[in-house]
């Protein structure tokens, strides 16, 4: 008889050479920036959707928690499970945008959740699937256009989510729509969806039982003013270091989460061809030095490159992405296989950042760039004090 001691080992193979460096440090730095700016006594809620920026939901959890955040927010109800299974009991906000049955709402009662309730029907399903009070947030639309209940109608709204069984209403929440126009603009009309926002909270709480948590800033609020926070906020851009675009008013002091992308050169081809040169897959030349990398489409990089890569700190064009690999014109670079390749990241004294990925790719939105490294790519988490 055999014994599970007697079974084979069974090895974990070496994968392709790329890695994704997230820099704890940095994240660190930023909740600290943030809570200095909206002070101690405000909630900071860490908006982790879509895997937390593409950072790693459980990782980032962990670490934004350690550096004072108060609470999470997500979107997706398998990251809330996947963070209470990775033993986080923090409270979790599920963000709007998921239709909840009777099935979510039993995972919300199950995983103690706080969801985010835009119809009567949530709260109808919430309130039969609990089995104790559950906390909940109620989403008032001031200018997004997205999500949430009219000012006009939260009150009414909120009386008849009060008085379900095992429901207590424990925030009102809105997301500020901060455009990408001169901040003169901006302002006023931010401070519009501002005081919409407390009339909703004053309306709420005009037969005297107050919300304890009132939240209102997002990242580009944020970036304009301190000033609109109310008790609670839940920045999402801020906390990796991205810029959200709109205005910066109040230039806080960021750091990039993403340190780096890197690869390696696993080949190294010269071109011999004289003929067809016009059917080549990419413009060639007879001597060209050609390198070859193990990250292609599967792994995100149509979108995460450039126009050119770092190697040996000499900058060097992009030829072509295909499904698992790069080509590179090392021509000019002193280049060996094995050598490593920066993506994004610095290399000596040059750097290529995340906004020269998204003028490449004539794109806005920063966090496009961290969400754009697929899951291929292993995260790698570093501290300087590792």
């Amino acid at each position: 008889m055999s014994s599970d001691r007697d079974a084979p080992l069974i090895d974990c193979p070496p994968g392709r050479m790329n890695a994704f460096h997230v820099d704890l440090d940095a994240l660190d730095h930023n909740v600290d920036e943030i809570r200095r700016m909206v002070g101690p006594k405000v909630l900071i809620f860490a908006a982790l959707k879509a895997n937390a920026y593409g950072f790693g939901v459980v990782e980032i959890a962990h670490a934004v928690l350690k550096s004072g955040a108060d609470g999470l927010a997500v979107v997706d109800l398998r990251d809330t499970v996947l963070l209470r299974n990775a033993g986080i009991d923090a409270p979790i906000h599920l963000f709007g945008g998921i239709l909840i049955t009777a099935e979510v709402a039993r995972y919300i009662s199950d995983f103690d959740l706080m969801p985010t309730i835009l119809r009567i029907e949530d709260a109808t399903a919430v309130s039969q699937a609990a089995t104790k009070s559950i906390r909940v947030f109620i989403k008032v639309e001031v200018g997004l256009e997205r999500f949430g209940i009219a000012v006009e109608d939260v009150q009414a709204f909120a009386k008849i989510v009060r008085s379900m069984p095992n429901i207590e209403l424990y925030g009102l929440s809105t997301h500020l729509h901060v455009p990408r126009r001169d901040a003169s603009e901006v302002a006023p009309y931010l401070q519009r969806q501002f005081q919409r926002f407390e009339d909703a909270v004053r309306q709420v709480e005009s037969d005297g039982e107050l919300v304890p948590v009132k939240m209102a800033a997002s990242s580009g609020s944020l970036s304009m003013t301190g000033t609109m926070n109310l008790n609670a906020v839940d920045p999402g851009h801020l906390l990796f270091g991205l810029r959200p675009g709109g205005p910066e008013v109040e230039r806080l002091d960021i750091r990039p989460v993403m340190a780096s992308l890197k690869s390696e050169l696993v080949h190294i081809h010269v071109v011999q061809r004289t003929e067809y040169m016009d059917l080549a897959p990419f413009p060639v030349r007879r001597g060209m030095r050609i390198g070859v990398l193990p990250i292609g489409v599967v792994d995100g990089m149509l979108s995460l490159h450039s126009g050119s890569v770092l190697v040996n700190e000499c900058r060097c064009p992009v030829l072509d992405v295909s499904l698992e690999h790069t080509r590179i014109d090392l021509t000019g670079a002193n280049a060996l296989v094995g050598d490593e390749i920066v993506i994004i990241g610095r290399q000596g004294e040059d750097t290529i950042d995340i906004t020269d990925v998204l003028a490449h790719h004539k794109l806005r939105i920063p966090a496009s760039v961290p969400l754009a490294v697929h899951h291929t790519v292993p995260r790698v988490y570093i501290r300087d004090s590792r």
